[in-house]
């Protein structure tokens, strides 16, 4: 795809699958919003005065909000999964990273996020919102029947 549009960089994601925190995971999952969202939102608060934590928090609202939109505006409502979800992740990454240096080399992190995000996580997500959405048709489809 990168050829085809004649992206300069070719390098979208790296191998975000052997993450051993959650951290590593969103730096290596999709490399150029990661970049932009350093370059544009995390220096930017660095260089107000705001801490690395409070910096990484406005990164985190940030992504979730976006998120939010990019997933509740094609059902057309308003919902808030997608953004607990990515606001859930914050403890996330601070367990993983403790247990990581805590037991260097170790896959309990890499475990935990396969749980946490691939097995549960965004599954759940998408069932939440399907349940939302026909919720959201059915009492519609009532009402037009009333």
């Amino acid at each position: 795809m990168p050829e085809i549009l004649r992206f300069g960089d070719r390098v979208f994601y790296r191998d975000w699958w052997n993450a051993s925190e959650v951290a590593s995971y969103w730096r290596l999952w999709n490399t150029p919003v990661h970049y932009w969202l350093v370059r544009h939102v995390y220096f930017p608060c660095l260089r107000n005065g705001m801490s690395k934590s409070m910096s990484n928090f406005i990164v985190f609202f940030i992504s979730a909000v976006m998120h939010e939109v990019l997933v509740s505006v094609p059902f057309h409502m308003i919902g808030y999964w997608s953004f607990l979800g990515m606001m859930g992740q914050i403890p996330l990454v601070a367990i993983t990273k403790y247990i990581d240096k805590k037991i260097p080399g170790s896959s309990i992190g890499n475990a935990m996020f396969w749980l946490s995000f691939c097995i549960v996580g965004q599954p759940m997500a998408i069932l939440l919102y399907c349940v939302d959405y026909f919720t959201m048709k059915n009492s519609a489809s009532c009402e037009m029947v009333d």
